[in-house]
């Protein structure tokens, strides 16, 4: 069963490792939705084809 969203902020502020990796894939994202202007759909397709990348 998967987080709400509501649990995922509260292990974001509790943890600081997590913390820091959301920030950092957050901003990642901002600046490569400023740098190639692709819509926001396409950012959200690429960070599910990451995902499914990490068990390959």
């Amino acid at each position: 069963m998967p987080f709400t969203d509501q649990e995922y902020f509260e292990v974001i502020e509790k943890n600081e490792t997590v913390k820091e990796a959301y920030e950092n894939i957050k901003q990642i994202c901002i600046n490569l939705q400023k740098k190639t202007d692709c819509p926001e759909e396409d950012l959200e397709n690429f960070l599910e084809f990451i995902s499914r990348q990490w068990n390959k």
